[in-house]
């Protein structure tokens, strides 16, 4: 009996160790920036520099884009020791360039490396290697909802995670290759058209700002251009992002604790050298952002014939948010998402429509994994309740994006046109010119689908706006200060 005990209150020691051994190993990130933010002093003094980041991808593919890409979501969202196991190095990442999306078993005809290579150091075809039974199929992640499987050879090391090989892959095969006519995506050129075009007429305004930008996937060039500013005689760096809704996963945690690190290791090097960091506000508590889509919407509703039935779906990135009760997103959504909300329902009720429905989804995370309760809508099933309940027009207005990307064209279009007669995932994109926004219209039943597209060319300019009005609200306390 006593050993018994013993042997009970052991496994209690033991459970209770690494029980606290996780929760430790989890703790929130400190300091907590969202918390700075929310209590910061938001004037600017001295010189200032303004340093923009975000999560911006590159026009061509980039591998080393993509591996960071893993490992921020891992290191930022799934909890040690997971994101241990999920991180290892397990071998070389394949794909067959013919069946990028397969999610079941299948006997592939050539396999390819995330560089391209379709034979290993020594020469060897990975397909002769998959003969030799030395190549394994993997399947799709039980975590992420239709994702794909794909090829891992074993006898050797990649020097990355295998699952960074996977998710580059796909990138150079599908996002940059055959899954767009242009082997391009135009989320950099646009992006920074908004960051410049904001940086200029603020460098108008105030004489002597400095301005930097980079995408906070590329820390290095990050670190570089902010150093840059601060070697330049900064006092005062205001950190931005062009982004409607601030997040814990893509900025507070991620692009300006960044900034918050490498101002530190500044200051380290530079002893009695203090700067001051200000983080600018969302663009997406100015108005021009939310009149961007107003004007693209009206413009579409201008087309749709009076007497028609017409659904709006208001669409956000989306999270598993019962996951992350704590993220900032939550608290900053309301005055865009919700404002807007109710600006497209005043907008709709102008015209003389039979019927009209307004709601807000989301792309991601509303699925079968994650939301089994269907607690949040899905974009792709409010477009099926409005193919259901028999509407003439079904429109997506996606209030998260000013530029497109492989989420806007391909991995959300995956989701949100699921089981649409019309939607083939290898369809290709075919968008050559930039300065015009992107859509696509696909009939289900009597409903006309159509993904609205997001403020570039003639729109831009609003989105620009918002982004100014963000930083002149803090430089122009200087001038009265």
């Amino acid at each position: 009996m006593t050993i018994l005990i013993g042997i009970i209150v052991f496994i209690g020691i033991i459970i209770a160790f690494f029980y606290g051994l996780f929760k430790y190993k989890n703790r929130p990130l400190k300091p907590d920036y969202y918390a700075y933010f929310k209590t910061q002093d938001t004037v600017p003094v001295g010189k200032v520099g303004i340093f923009a980041t975000a999560l911006i991808m590159p026009e061509n593919h980039s591998h080393a884009f993509f591996h960071n890409i893993v490992q921020k979501i891992f290191k930022v969202i799934v909890p040690w020791p997971f994101r241990i196991l999920a991180l290892k190095d397990n071998g070389v990442a394949l794909l067959d360039p013919h069946h990028v999306h397969a999610r079941e078993k299948f006997v592939p005809t050539r396999l390819e490396d995330a560089f391209g290579n379709d034979r290993d150091l020594d020469g060897t075809p990975y397909i002769e290697r998959y003969k030799q039974g030395q190549v394994v199929w993997m399947p799709p992640s039980s975590r992420i909802y239709l994702d794909h499987g794909y090829f891992l050879y074993k006898g050797r090391k990649c020097g990355e995670p295998s699952l960074a090989g996977k998710v580059a892959n796909k990138s150079r095969i599908y996002y940059y290759g055959h899954g767009t006519l242009q082997k391009k995506l135009p989320h950099w050129v646009e992006s920074f058209k908004i960051i410049n075009g904001a940086f200029e007429r603020i460098q108008q305004k105030y004489k002597g700002v400095a301005c930097r930008s980079e995408t906070n996937m590329f820390l290095f060039e990050m670190k570089q251009k902010l150093h840059e500013l601060l070697d330049a005689g900064c006092d005062t760096i205001i950190i931005t992002s062009p982004m409607a809704i601030y997040s814990h996963f893509e900025e507070f945690n991620s692009g300006f604790r960044h900034c918050f690190e490498f101002i530190e290791e500044w200051e380290h090097h530079h002893p009695g050298k203090k700067i001051k960091a200000i983080i600018a506000p969302q663009m997406g508590n100015y108005q021009p952002l939310r009149q961007a889509f107003l004007e693209m919407l009206k413009a579409r509703l201008d087309t749709i014939p009076e007497g028609s039935s017409v659904f709006v779906a208001v669409t956000v990135h989306g999270m598993p948010w019962d996951n992350f009760l704590w993220e900032a997103w939550l608290e900053l959504a309301p005055p865009y998402r919700d404002k807007l909300f109710e600006e497209v329902k005043q907008l709709i009720s102008k015209y003389k429509f039979s019927r009209t429905n307004v709601v807000i989804c989301q792309d991601e995370f509303a699925d079968p994994i994650w939301d089994p309760k269907q607690k949040y809508l899905s974009t792709n099933r409010a477009y099926w309740n409005a193919i259901n309940e028999g509407y003439d027009y079904a429109i997506g207005l996606p209030i998260e994006f000013f530029a497109e990307n492989s989420d806007s064209l391909m991995h959300h279009a995956m989701k949100c046109f699921e089981n649409f007669e019309q939607y083939h995932i290898d369809d290709p994109i075919d968008y050559p010119d930039w300065a015009v926004p992107y859509t696509r219209q696909l009939v289900q039943g009597k409903t006309h689908v159509i993904y609205n597209g997001v403020p570039v060319g003639k729109y831009q300019k609003y989105v620009i706006d918002a982004f100014y009005e963000s930083l002149d609200s803090l430089l122009s306390k200087q001038k009265r200060a």
